[in-house]
């Protein structure tokens, strides 16, 4: 085995993937003529593209993701699911002839990457963060008193005793509790 082809193997599957979704992704952006000659033609271009602006967002984020150090489970799961899916649409469709026995290829490729993430799933120790205090209610909303059970037509007093509101009387506000529509 050559340095080069050990060193890839040795590398996160989330750079390899990220790469290859990156490239293969943006191929039928840029030259959609060149993509179709070896894939074979393609009668609606746009959901060529479509899959492909997908494809390569993917690869965008996974190579970030591995850039900042920050390959969650979650980024294994979508690496793994999706190219899962595109394993198994190559293998069916070309399977039926709809698909260029090229994309045979590539369902080869997707199965190393499946097994590749798979694998590197178990390798990343998953870190619990601490559950954080919610912020006080009355910073969230809930009013000077942080009184989220406060119903329509109730007010509270500065002491928080309960105010009964009369239904539109300007009288039964109290003065620390002004209406918001003065005029």
């Amino acid at each position: 085995m050559t340095t080069r082809l050990g060193s890839l193997f040795r590398r996160d599957p989330a750079d390899v993937q990220g790469a290859y979704f990156l490239l293969t992704g943006l191929w039928p952006l840029l030259h959609l003529r060149s993509f179709s000659r070896v894939t074979g033609p393609k009668p609606e271009g746009w959901l060529v593209k479509t899959v492909g602006g997908l494809v390569s967002a993917i690869g965008v984020t996974l190579l970030s993701a591995r850039r900042h150090g920050r390959v969650t489970p979650e980024l294994r799961q979508l690496a793994i699911t999706s190219a899962l899916s595109l394993l198994i649409i190559d293998v069916y469709y070309a399977g039926k002839r709809r698909l260029s026995p090229v994309y045979l290829g590539d369902a080869v490729l997707e199965a190393a990457l499946v097994a590749a993430q798979w694998r590197a799933r178990a390798d990343v120790p998953v870190k619990v963060l601490p559950r954080r205090r919610p912020p006080p209610p009355s910073l969230s909303g809930a009013g000077v008193h942080g009184r989220w059970d406060i119903l329509p037509g109730e007010s509270r007093d500065m002491s928080g005793r309960l105010d009964k509101v009369a239904e539109g009387s300007m009288a039964s506000f109290p003065a620390s509790d002004p209406p918001s529509f003065m005029g």
